[in-house]
């Protein structure tokens, strides 16, 4: 009887153990291509990097866009993220931006909020990876008090 009750506690948590390493790894330095990609209303950068360490629940983004999409010219930020479900704070510009990261299956859910001076602004943003790991696509979806819109960003790792 006791061997049993042992097996039957040991096997789900074989189980999840397996389902938590089948997670998708964003691990890499990720290029935009603007052609494949779609902006909306938005002006379309010249360049984007953007640079992933990805290890267990943190994922570090380094992001790097180029062109007058921009002000100055170039903007650099650097986020951290973790995939558990838990509140993340990070610093963008002058403001704080929280987001809540978990994974959908083997895509990656971050929702963001920010506050601007016309009122919260939600984004929603899908991670997946495609092409055998070789393509990163986010699917975007925000709204404000005024409207939303959708975006799809197409990356490729170099």
């Amino acid at each position: 009887m006791r061997l049993s009750i042992n097996c039957t506690w040991i096997l789900p948590a074989g189980v999840l153990m397996l389902t938590a390493q089948d997670k998708p790894n964003f691990s890499g330095n990720w290029t935009l291509d603007t052609a494949k990609s779609d902006f909306g209303q938005f002006p379309v950068p010249d360049t984007q990097t953007n640079l992933i360490e990805h290890q267990g629940i943190n994922i570090k983004l380094t992001q790097t866009i180029k062109g007058d999409a921009v002000p100055g010219g170039e903007a650099s930020s650097e986020r951290n993220y973790t995939t558990d479900g838990k509140p993340n704070v990070n610093r963008l510009g002058q403001q704080d931006v929280k987001s809540i990261s978990r994974w959908d299956g083997n895509t990656l859910i971050v929702e963001t909020k920010l506050e601007t001076p016309d009122g919260t602004v939600e984004i929603r943003d899908a991670w997946e990876l495609t092409n055998g790991g070789k393509r990163m696509v986010v699917s975007r979806d925000f709204k404000d008090l005024q409207s939303g819109g959708r975006q799809r960003f197409v990356f490729h790792k170099q």
